[in-house]
């Protein structure tokens, strides 16, 4: 499986050479993505894309995500793999 990293990497790669592609990525991002790297996004999820310009920046926050006391009580004795991200990825 790819990381989200790797996954970002080939994204920006792909907008910087296929102007179709990031016009598509602007207009409809979860199609775009779907079909650029073959992967079904779930209905549920959206994907927001921005595109920045020399006076705007957007800053993009994780995700606030609470723990039960059982995902805490793993994660102290280091049981337990937790990842929160895209669950398309």
């Amino acid at each position: 499986m790819e990381t989200r990293d790797s996954l970002l990497e080939k994204l920006m790669a792909k907008v910087k050479e296929d102007k179709d592609f990031r016009d598509r990525l602007l207009t409809n991002p979860n199609s775009a993505l779907e079909e650029a790297f073959e992967i079904k996004i779930p209905d549920d999820f959206n994907v927001v894309v921005h595109q920045e310009d020399s006076s705007t920046a957007h800053l993009v926050l994780p995700a606030f995500a609470e723990l039960t006391d059982s995902q805490l009580q793993q994660a102290a004795g280091g049981g337990g793999n937790y990842c929160y991200g895209p669950p398309w990825y």
